[in-house]
């Protein structure tokens, strides 16, 4: 089987990727609380007339608001952080053997069809170093791949115990990481002769 050369920009549109799965993510969580939190507070100071009551409540909302921009401008930041890492190979890449692949239950609040979640069941690589990975909530992974571009489904039925992958992260925002099996993908010369492979 020919293998496809992983290249920096390759790595720098998965990275990405990830980054905007983790803001969609903080989104559904900070509005599943701003939106009915709102929502009560503009009742109860209309309905009611009691202003200073649905201020009251509206200061709660107030919090998740303000704590959505702390976090968008983390998720900025981080996004150039992506840019000038790539520029610069500030990457690390490392061969990880695949222990199990897991569905775990995380606290994580979300939106869903009219009702808000406090916990989902989330899919996670877990590797024999002790490492592990989140597999984002995307359409397509390695949508830029020619021939080994896959569903998270797929991704999961190529993935079999004891098979290696290149586990890719930003230096210095290891929740920036993504995974690429041995099988399929290999690294190309120039990030080669950067890390040793």
């Amino acid at each position: 089987m020919k293998k496809e050369e992983l290249k920096l920009d390759n790595i720098k549109h998965d990275l990405k990727t990830v980054l905007n799965f983790q803001i969609l993510n903080v989104s559904d969580w900070r509005f599943s609380y701003i939106i009915p939190i709102t929502l009560l507070a503009v009742m109860i100071g209309i309905l009611l007339k009691n202003i200073l009551a649905g201020l009251f409540i509206f200061s709660f909302a107030a919090y998740h608001i303000v704590r959505y921009f702390m976090e968008y401008k983390n998720y900025k930041a981080k996004k150039n952080a992506i840019e000038e890492a790539i520029a610069r190979g500030d990457i690390s890449i490392s061969i990880e053997r695949l222990s199990h692949i897991a569905a775990e239950v995380i606290y994580e609040p979300h939106f869903r069809l009219k009702h808000s979640h406090a916990a989902k069941e989330v899919p996670f690589f877990y590797f024999a170093s002790g490492s592990s990975w989140r597999i984002p909530a995307v359409r397509t992974h390695y949508g830029w791949s020619k021939d080994y571009y896959t569903s998270t489904e797929g991704l999961k039925n190529i993935s079999i115990s004891g098979e290696e992958f290149f586990y890719i992260s930003l230096q210095g925002h290891y929740d920036i990481a993504y995974i690429y099996p041995c099988d399929f993908f290999t690294i190309d010369g120039e990030l080669k002769s950067k890390h040793d492979f």
